[in-house]
């Protein structure tokens, strides 16, 4: 899994219902809407992290064959900025 972020939280639900169920002698794992719903919001988050750093990097590339000095820094950090603007 590519997000981290979803399968720690995800390895945490999992063992906390394991627990719950070893104690009251259940037997069936639950996992709740809520839970895989909060598992996808954090997997798309941190997939639109990854991108936005990304995007932060080529911008930077790109303008560093054309600018000199901070100037490409600069440049990649205020699209970076618009970007967080939406």
């Amino acid at each position: 899994m590519k997000s981290e972020k979803a399968k720690e939280y995800i390895t945490h639900a999992t063992c906390t219902a394991q627990e719950y169920a070893e104690r009251f002698g259940g037997r069936e794992l639950v996992v709740s809407r809520w839970d895989v719903s909060t598992a996808i919001g954090l997997a798309e988050q941190e997939a639109e992290e990854r991108m936005r750093a990304k995007a932060h990097k080529i911008i930077k590339e790109m303008m560093e064959g054309v600018f000199q000095g901070n100037m490409p820094q600069n440049i990649a950090d205020e699209f970076s900025q618009k970007l967080n603007e939406e």
